[in-house]
């Protein structure tokens, strides 16, 4: 993939730049793949059944990163950065660095899935007769708290005016007002003795400790993709290094590489030689 360097791609310094470009994407892919080695680990699953299953280390990326950074301490870093959607995780850095009147832009990032297991562990089981032992038990109770509190609900509406609306105009009333749902939340738990409220704490807790004994499982293809692949989900790496004109206080990509001097090609070019000597040389 070539650097966007804005127009006359062809001119020998832009060039030389994209060549020099594959050079730190190909050392920045060796790296990906090194910090990314799978390993095999025993995870449970729900019905207590014991796996391998292969991971990698997701926090080697942030060491990595970090020396990084470290290597290009002349660069603007704003810190490492991390996107969470379901079970799609990214992690990245941006930077940059002014010479001239010229912007060297840097984006590196990892995008991964998660999953998740149980650890092996004879906890799991416990806890989750506990949860449903728990759930059977409060089951009927529960319906019967769920039930009363419905009426609760439907009678201080009416008692609120609401009398000449059905049940699911008066309900919907209840979940958009805030005031009037706090109100008739606090005599729920005053008339049913904050029994549903008990119920679904408790139930929560459990819910948490069974959390807490989950396991999360990396997977990556240590690939190179496009920010467009990066963005429509797709695991991989991006290795991207740009350069932008500022002129008049405005950044445009689209300049013309032959109006630059000779001194300023020379400046950007050992700047690109440190990126590259920092990723080759980053553990």
């Amino acid at each position: 993939m070539d650097m966007r360097l804005g127009i006359n791609t062809e001119t020998e310094f832009l060039i030389t730049l994209n060549k020099k470009n594959e050079e730190i994407r190909n050392a920045f892919l060796e790296k990906v793949k090194k910090i990314t080695e799978k390993y095999s680990v025993d995870v449970m699953l729900q019905d207590g059944t014991v796996k391998k299953q292969q991971t990698f280390d997701a926090q080697k990326i942030e060491v990595f990163f970090k020396n990084i950074a470290v290597g290009l301490e002349d660069w603007t870093f704003g810190g490492i950065s991390s996107t969470n959607n379901d079970d799609l995780r990214r992690n990245f850095i941006k930077l940059d660095k002014i010479v001239e009147n010229y912007q060297i832009l840097l984006h590196f990032s990892l995008q991964y899935h998660v999953l998740l297991f149980y650890q092996p562990n004879y906890e799991v089981m416990e806890k989750q007769k506990e949860l449903s032992d728990f759930m059977d038990t409060t089951k009927k109770h529960e319906e019967e708290l769920i039930k009363k509190s419905d009426q609760i609900i439907l009678k201080k509406l009416r008692e609120e005016g609401y009398k000449e609306l059905d049940p699911k105009s008066l309900f919907e009333i209840f979940y958009t007002d805030d005031k009037i749902r706090e109100k008739i939340m606090n005599e729920i738990e005053t008339e049913t003795d904050g029994n549903l409220q008990e119920i679904n704490q408790h139930k929560n807790k459990l819910l948490e400790n069974l959390d807490d004994l989950l396991l999360e499982i990396y997977q990556i293809k240590p690939i190179l993709i496009d920010e467009a692949r990066l963005v429509s989900g797709e695991e991989g790496c991006v290795c991207n290094l740009d350069i932008e004109e500022i002129k008049n206080d405005q950044k445009t990509g689209s300049f013309d590489s032959n109006n630059i001097s000779d001194n300023v090609k020379e400046k950007i070019q050992t700047v690109i030689s440190q990126v590259f000597g920092v990723i080759n040389n980053v553990n």
